[in-house]
C-alpha cells in the first residue's frame, strides 16, 4: 500500500463513521471480503454498508484534496 493511499484509508475509516452516524464502516486492511459493487461498497447484515478498502484510500485523499483546496483558497 502506498504511504499516500495509507493517509487516505486512515482517514476514511476515522472520518466515514462519524460523518454517516455509524451508517458506513470501512473494511479493515486484512479482511479478504468479496462481492463489494462497481462503488466499492457492501452491504451488511445489520443494514450498514462496508466501504472497500482501496475505495476508502480514495475518499480520504478526496477529503484531504478538498481540504487543502479550501486552505489555500480562502487563507
Amino acid at each position: 500500500m502506498a504511504s499516500t493511499e495509507a493517509i487516505g484509508y486512515s482517514t476514511a475509516r476515522l472520518v466515514l463513521p462519524i460523518i454517516t452516524l455509524g451508517k458506513v464502516r470501512v473494511q479493515s486492511i486484512t479482511s479478504a471480503e468479496r462481492g463489494f459493487n462497481w462503488l466499492g461498497f457492501k452491504r451488511n447484515r445489520d443494514g450498514s454498508l462496508i466501504c472497500q478498502g482501496p475505495m476508502a484510500g480514495l475518499i480520504g485523499l478526496l477529503l484531504w484534496t478538498l481540504a487543502i483546496i479550501f486552505i489555500v483558497r480562502f487563507a
